[in-house]
């Protein structure tokens, strides 16, 4: 579906409030103004709640936002630090007794991590909840926020009846959108780093490469977010690396994919023994200054091969730009781990599994399949309910 000017410039502006919210008047106003919801600011008493949910919070939630006058728009300020799902939950559930056509927004103590939240319920005859969010804050990717949360304007509701807005906010809130977009992404970009890569000859050794470069660049994109990465003293690690070859002067032959990324995976992640921490060896050295303080990670992934070795290989800094900054910088990765009834709206490590499914070459002569989410889930229920029958 295409995008119009004025759709950009309406995201554009949500973004920018999204980049700047902390506290609750930057975030009356994303929806005041930019949003186009009715102006509210009453406070939901919380007397009468359980204490498991009344102690959550910091304060009393306010319903400052409404759309028409049956669907709400509620904040509610945690006591905590960090965005904590496990009590985010029963405040969500004691709060839908009251306001059943609602978005939740929840922000930590300081006001500086949010969580917009979206209860759709399912098509199971159960009608079990599913509690799907967004994440914002300073740490996080927020074009696939901005662009998410654009599509609860009510100026594209055709009406304002609660249930009209409610199926604005499902399908806003849906993860699957942004699955296919990330995923055509990838494979066009995976095409244009295959084009250009230079050195490899044969056509399956340079398919396997390129699975090779992704696979790791990925796996790094999916660590940085549990912070084990930092070049400069930030988080944001692949982009700091990006950012730093390309102000580097020493040099009018530079390369990132020789000069940073391969002392990354070979030295630096793979370490070649158990005792090689980048971190704390090297100090202050040369090769810290190239890659930052990265971890030794006990695993294959980063396993030297003959065509890593191999000095003709080339891959030019514009195929990785694109991977960093028209991939990996458009999209927000989490490191949550979701589950069928509670998912957050951004690219989560199942992703690496439908990649797998879809791209890898030779799965199907050595019968490596992967088993998405929903399945394994159902498929543990049921061992659950048998073991239960028969005991």
């Amino acid at each position: 579906m295409s995008v119009t000017s004025s759709q950009t410039e309406r995201q554009q502006n949500v973004l920018n409030l999204l980049h700047g919210l902390k506290g609750q008047e930057p975030l009356k106003k994303l929806f005041w103004t930019e949003l186009n919801y009715d102006r509210a600011n009453s406070p939901i008493s919380r007397k009468g709640w359980g204490e498991q949910a009344s102690s959550a919070l910091a304060d009393d939630p306010v319903l400052f936002a409404t759309g028409g006058k049956d669907f709400h728009v509620i904040h509610a300020r945690l006591k905590t630090d960090k965005l904590l799902i496990g009590i985010e939950r029963p405040v969500v559930s004691r709060l839908l007794q009251d306001h059943p056509y609602s978005l939740f927004i929840f922000s930590n103590a300081n006001q500086d991590q949010w969580h917009f939240l979206n209860v759709k319920y399912d098509d199971d005859v159960q009608k079990r909840r599913l509690f799907r969010r967004i994440t914002v804050g300073t740490q996080e990717k927020l074009r696939t926020a901005s662009e998410r949360i654009d599509k609860i304007n009510l100026a594209d509701a055709p009406n304002v009846a609660p249930n009209t807005i409610q199926k604005l906010h499902d399908d806003a809130f849906d993860v699957e959108p942004v699955t296919k977009e990330f995923f055509q992404e990838y494979g066009r970009i995976f095409a244009e780093v295959e084009a250009a890569i230079k050195g490899i000859r044969d056509a399956d050794r340079k398919h396997l490469f390129t699975q090779r470069l992704f696979n790791r660049l990925m796996f790094i994109a999916f660590i940085q977010k549990k912070g084990w990465l930092k070049f400069g003293g930030t988080a944001d690690y692949l982009l700091a690396l990006w950012k730093a070859h390309e102000h580097d002067k020493t040099t009018t032959e530079k390369n990132f994919y020789r000069d940073r990324l391969k002392p990354l995976f070979f030295f630096g992640l793979n370490g070649g023994s158990q005792e090689t921490d980048v971190a704390n060896i090297n100090r202050g050295g040369f090769l810290k200054s190239l890659i930052g303080e990265v971890p030794y990670l006990n695993g294959g992934l980063f396993d030297e091969d003959v065509d890593d070795k191999d000095e003709k290989v080339d891959i030019p800094d514009g195929a990785i730009r694109a991977v960093l900054t028209d991939l990996f910088a458009r999209f927000n990765f989490t490191v949550t781990e979701s589950t069928p009834l509670d998912v957050e709206v951004a690219v989560d490590p199942e992703m690496l599994g439908k990649i797998f499914e879809e791209l890898v070459t030779g799965r199907h002569e050595t019968g490596s399949f992967y088993t998405p989410k929903p399945v394994v889930s159902f498929m543990c229920r049921e061992a659950i309910e048998g073991l239960r029958l028969t005991t």
